[in-house]
């Protein structure tokens, strides 16, 4: 049987049940993952991040699989299944949902009435049906049907109609006020703006989910390399053990070395058991990063054997400027401030509008059918009735109080816009100089390692020769170390420096070359 999965495995079931695998774990020339995906509209292949339980489950122990996950594998699973992507990609229906909420204000809108007199002198009863609807250039239609039977009032005589009743229909249509943008349009405008700002949020998330997910592997990863490092160490005292006791048979050794490596082996357990507590509370922050094809976090066991960075990634050669540049396109914080500019130009506008006065021009039409129900058959006629209303407040200051206020939110859009394009451009520099100084800081410390080793080797061959101790071989042993350990936080920081760096120019990851960005779901639109 294949090996488990990271990202596809289930829940470790009871021995006899088979465990699902995936292909990117089976033994393989070639790693079947494939690239995260692209921009929005391009993507495929990588779904929306799926529904999770609402409850928070144990923590899920899996078998260790043949070999350890890579950080694209990593990163896949945050796209996936991370519940704070998932949270911001649910606003995308609280979006659409106010979208359709904002179309409702053009629904058409059934009225109907039913009066009636009794027991009065005048007696009558009168009904009516009819329908009207907001139109979207800021009038309103109207038709309907009314019928009105019995005796009525002499200043009432309009409510009458003949025998088959009354149909009529009509408009009003703004002449200056809510001609080109009115409450509707604007709320509707502003709904459909922010359903484009989540897309942003959403964005947003996915590349800071990214980054926390990376930097959780990477420190798995340096995790692993230093509890191989100290177990190393620590065998070099075990296989020592040996050859002392030999040494002291001999009387070529005194018997304090058996107690001094003893207390070196001790001293080096120590230090094995601390590193393999680092790796199981890396594996556990990395399980929130790491999950199940159901979406639960995974906690990876301690590696069987080593857990490779891999050769750092090779970039173009681009200056800060271009990265920059390429940073003021991609984030998406600048892009939600847009938008957001972009909803407070459309309240203006409606506020600017409303200090215009209210000017609607009407038209009617009417006709009754059926046997007049006068003599002088003046219900009989075709109705044309034109009508022309004027209204606005003479001191405004509704309108104006909104003005104000927007004007004020606009400038504070605008100063956080700056802020953020110049934090943008320092986290550019500052994430390159990390790179650069990673770059090196990898080089010195790998020539570190070689020196160190060269040292260790040399000390041994003078100790078994009888001219060195062992605390100066203890000594040069655990500069050994420690150099290995310096080149493995080296190896780390070059690979959260890249991970800082395609996080502050936008990309998910820097291989990717792409904003990374979950697939908008069908609208579900009127």
């Amino acid at each position: 049987m294949a090996p488990p999965t990271v990202i596809e495995a289930q829940a470790a079931p009871p021995a006899t049940a088979e465990v699902r695998l995936a292909d990117f774990e089976r033994p393989a020339e070639e790693s079947p993952v494939k690239p995260l995906p692209l921009p929005l509209g391009e993507a495929e292949g990588v779904p929306t991040p799926r529904a999770q339980p609402a409850l928070a489950q144990p923590l899920a122990t899996q078998p260790q699989p043949l070999t350890p996950p890579t950080v694209n594998e990593v990163v896949r699973s945050v796209v996936e299944f991370f519940p704070l992507i998932e949270q911001a990609a649910a606003g995308r229906t609280i979006a659409s949902g106010q979208v359709l909420e904002a179309w409702g204000a053009f629904d058409h809108k059934l009225e109907a009435t039913s009066d009636a007199q009794p027991l009065d002198f005048y007696e009558n009863y009168r009904s009516g049906v009819g329908v009207k609807r907001d139109t979207y250039w800021g009038g309103r239609t109207f038709a309907g049907y009314r019928i009105g039977r019995g005796v009525f009032e002499p200043w009432y005589l309009e409510r009458e109609t003949n025998k088959g009743g009354e149909f009529k229909a009509g408009f009003t249509a703004p002449l200056i006020r809510d001609r080109s943008i009115d409450a509707n349009r604007s709320e509707l405008w502003q709904a459909e703006i922010e359903r484009t700002r989540i897309e942003a949020e959403i964005d947003a998330q996915v590349i800071s989910s990214v980054r926390a997910g990376a930097g959780a592997y990477w420190e798995w990863v340096a995790a692993a390399q230093k509890l191989r490092i100290a177990e190393e160490v620590l065998s070099l005292g075990l296989d020592r053990k040996a050859f002392l006791e030999r040494q002291v048979d001999l009387g070529e050794k005194a018997a304090i070395d058996l107690v001094d490596n003893r207390r070196i082996i001790v001293s080096r357990e120590a230090k094995v058991t601390d590193a393999r507590r680092k790796l199981q509370q890396s594996a556990a922050k990395l399980s929130l990063y790491l999950r199940t094809d159901t979406g639960r976090p995974w906690v990876l066991q301690e590696p069987g054997g080593e857990v490779p960075f891999g050769d750092p990634l090779s970039r173009d050669l681009t200056t800060e400027a271009d990265d920059v540049e390429l940073a003021l396109s991609n984030r998406p914080e600048l892009r939600e401030l847009q938008l957001v500019n972009q909803q407070l130009r459309v309240a203006m506008a409606q506020a600017s509008n409303e200090t215009w006065p209210d000017v609607d021009a009407g038209l009617l039409v009417a006709q009754d059918v059926g046997e007049p129900t006068s003599s002088k058959r003046d219900k009989s006629e075709f109705e044309l009735e034109a009508s022309l209303t004027l209204s606005v407040p003479l001191e405004r200051r509704k309108a104006y109080g909104k003005l104000r206020q927007l004007r004020g939110k606009v400038a504070q859009v605008r100063a956080k816009q700056r802020f953020t394009g110049d934090k943008i451009a320092i986290e550019i520099q500052s994430a390159r100089a990390a790179l650069e100084a990673a770059v090196l800081r990898v080089e010195q410390t790998a020539e570190g390692v070689e020196l160190a080793d060269r040292m260790k080797s040399a000390e041994r061959r003078l100790y078994e020769e009888g001219q060195s101790t062992l605390f100066n071989l203890n000594i040069r042993e655990q500069q050994a170390a420690e150099s290995a350990a310096e080149l493995v936080d080296a190896q780390r920081d070059y690979f959260l420096a890249e991970a800082d760096l395609a996080a502050a120019m936008g990309l998910a990851q820097p291989s990717l070359g792409q904003p990374n960005r979950v697939p908008a779901a069908a609208p579900d639109l009127p």
